[in-house]
């Protein structure tokens, strides 16, 4: 036991060490998110520098093109409808018509985002790794061979919260308590990550990011390939990353709308 312990904790000491140390990424991404008891599927194309913070996301399924620079267009991402109503279009990347039907903004993509949520949900938690984690036998992934690690955080539940000031939001909440936002608003029958809370309103928040967590992760990059988050009533959300290239370099070219490749 103790032997495995170990070999967690060196794995997710390497992964998430490599989260920190990604300057560059491009892969394709396939997800699988419950959205009204639905699993709704995606594949996509992805293109990310970290410092400045760019994403080129293109939906393999319809089409969609979506362009977003930090620093650039007031905070918008630039999208290519590629249909009705034919021009592109400057919106909010956390906004309604860009987040409605996921999980997740385009903000979230990359590595970040899941890296911090693991991280402190094992924070939350005495001895995380000792008692949650547990190697299973290695494996392979679109080539690679990735180590095979399963996390039941056995103490999950849900606890009140009680709104105290003024503004608070499920995002706030969701952000300051490291936990999974649409988790959050659908187990409180919220409509909207943004809507003002009223004080002395009375939440359920989750004790960590997820019960349960199944990751593939590469030990050629030690980077999660495959990301599987289960609840009571099985898979709840999972990311599957294919055709991985880390810190290559990406010309700047590829992160504007005028880039031969595109369609804006």
């Amino acid at each position: 036991m103790q032997a495995q312990d170990g070999q967690c904790r060196e794995i997710f000491n390497q992964m998430f060490n490599a989260i920190n140390n990604v300057r560059t990424l491009r892969y394709n991404l396939s997800s699988l998110e419950r959205i009204d008891n639905v699993m709704t599927h995606a594949h996509s194309m992805v293109k990310m520098n970290i410092s400045p913070f760019e994403i080129y996301y293109k939906n393999l399924d319809n089409g969609i093109e979506v362009l977003w620079r930090e620093g650039k267009a007031g905070g918008d991402a630039v999208v290519n409808p590629n249909g009705f109503p034919y021009v592109n279009l400057h919106l909010n990347p956390s906004g309604e018509l860009m987040r409605k039907g996921q999980h997740q903004t385009l903000l979230r993509l990359g590595y970040a985002y899941l890296g911090d949520m693991l991280f402190h949900s094992f924070e939350k938690f005495p001895d995380a790794v000792k008692n949650y984690a547990h190697r299973l036998n290695d494996t392979v992934w679109d080539n690679l061979p990735c180590y095979k690690i399963d996390i039941v955080f056995r103490d999950f539940t849900n606890t009140p919260y009680i709104v105290t000031q003024p503004g608070e939001t499920v995002a706030k909440i969701a952000s300051q308590y490291s936990l999974n936002e649409y988790e959050v608003l659908t187990l409180n029958n919220i409509t909207w990550y943004n809507d003002d809370l009223k004080v002395g309103q009375t939440l359920l928040l989750p004790s960590a990011y997820a019960k349960h967590v199944a990751l593939l992760i590469s030990k050629t990059t030690n980077l999660p390939m495959v990301i599987r988050v289960y609840d009571d009533k099985g898979l709840y959300e999972m990311y599957a990353y294919t055709n991985l290239q880390l810190n290559s370099t990406i010309p700047i070219e590829e992160f504007t709308e005028s880039y031969s490749g595109y369609h804006f």
